[in-house]
């Protein structure tokens, strides 16, 4: 869904863009701030220490785009240029301003080693595929971790920080570790790690009945930027094929069926018999792809479309859309839920830990574990849509609780902290 274009430029071939009003362009970041800063104000900031060699990781970067990958890449962009950091970007692919670390990526083995394992069990080959890339990537990092060696390792993939502990204790080496919980991990799987990174209060909760001390772990969501288009709304909706009176419904997510539940999408959106309601499916192939699409082609024929974009063209679909839809039954976080909000779209969600947190109050009774709950969701937002004033008051809800500036100064702030504690 997000490329290299995504997070650095506020323009793209199909024209300008600007920023709405409660969310900040790529001109305008908490990181860019910091890079035109008078020096003496750029060291009143830093203090006499010196800046912490902060470590982001992201195993999937350059090769896969999921919620993991896009987040990874918005906080570096965003702490790059803060002076109390030194910030580098590890990445399994190619992707711009980064490091890359020689790794088998999970999609290179699936592709041609795998491919005839995976025809008899997708889900499996697909997490031994998944955990060898975690493992060979550890190993690729190694060297790296040599020269430059970091203070804080950072990353969301608890497999690939398992591994990397294991060398960092054989090896007798001092950075830290921390895991940003956006997988919903059980607190027995964060335990080891230095410093969790939690999303959202739950599993913060969680983790501190099961023990973990306070003072290893905060509560710091993922900030998220969305950035309206600055053309008519009916130019962009052709791009996507969308007539004036088409009712567009988009889904923003992994392609699988175990936790985003693309089936059930797909099949709810169907229920509605009407060819002017159509669905456009933006995100990731997964394992469960294939049998996903043959699925919207069986029910839904010329009326769903499958799109990998990069983040600018993800909130290019956004602005064309009527509805956005997320389906998970258990959710941790949801950035594209805050991009939602931001661009002002009519929400149909499940209750859950991540929707709760990112809508309040707004997030509505909506239970998506019933049959046909969907559809009439997305027939009343149709039939009745909320007012623009509604849409806006989510949408301040929404940007208040998650400020790039704010967030990134507590990011910064925690990081600076465990260095000092190591000392």
């Amino acid at each position: 869904m997000q490329s290299d274009s995504g997070f650095s430029s506020a323009h793209n071939s199909h024209g300008s863009l600007r920023t709405v009003p409660v969310v900040m362009d790529s001109s305008n970041t908490f990181s860019e701030r910091f890079k035109t800063a008078p020096a003496n104000q750029a060291c009143a900031h830093a203090g006499s220490m010196a800046p912490v060699k902060l470590a982001m990781v992201s195993c999937g970067l350059g090769n896969v785009n999921r919620g993991f990958e896009v987040s990874t890449a918005r906080w570096y962009s965003a702490l790059k240029n803060d002076p109390r950091l030194d910030v580098r970007l590890f990445a399994g692919g190619n992707f711009p301003d980064s490091t890359w670390v020689a790794n088998l990526p999970r999609d290179f083995l699936l592709r041609w080693p795998l491919f005839i394992a995976s025809l008899f069990n997708k889900r499996r080959v697909w997490e031994f595929a998944y955990g060898s890339e975690m493992v060979t990537f550890a190993i690729g990092l190694l060297p790296h971790i040599f020269t430059y060696q970091p203070d804080v390792v950072w990353t969301k993939e608890a497999p690939f920080g398992y591994v990397l502990i294991f060398f960092r204790d054989l090896l007798r080496l001092k950075f830290k570790v921390v895991i940003a919980n956006g997988g919903g991990f059980k607190p027995n799987t964060v335990k080891l790690f230095d410093y969790v990174q939690h999303l959202q209060p739950s599993s913060y909760e969680a983790a501190l009945s099961f023990g973990i001390p306070k003072d290893k772990m905060q509560v710091l969501p993922h900030f998220a930027r969305y950035v309206q288009p600055d053309k008519p709304r009916d130019e962009v909706r052709k791009e996507f094929g969308i007539e004036p009176d088409d009712f567009a419904v988009i889904a923003v997510s992994a392609w699988n069926c175990h936790h985003k539940r693309i089936d059930y999408i797909i099949n709810e959106v169907a229920r509605i018999d009407d060819p002017r309601v159509k669905l456009i499916m933006c995100g990731h192939p997964e394992p469960d792809t294939a049998y996903l699409k043959e699925l919207g082609k069986r029910v839904l024929g010329d009326r769903i479309q499958w799109l990998t974009l990069p983040a600018e063209g993800v909130h290019r679909a956004l602005y064309a859309s009527d509805a956005y839809v997320i389906a998970s039954i258990d959710e941790v976080f949801g950035a594209a839920t805050i991009e939602a909000a931001l661009a002002e779209k009519p929400i149909a969600c499940h209750p859950n830990a991540g929707t709760n947190y990112i809508l309040g109050d707004f997030v509505g009774n909506s239970d998506l574990t019933k049959d046909g709950e969907l559809a009439a969701r997305l027939t009343q937002i149709r039939v009745d849509p909320p007012t623009k004033e509604r849409l806006k008051e989510i949408r301040d809800s929404v940007n208040s609780k998650f400020s790039e500036e704010v967030l990134c100064n507590r990011f910064a702030d925690a990081v600076v902290g465990l260095k000092q504690k190591s000392l």
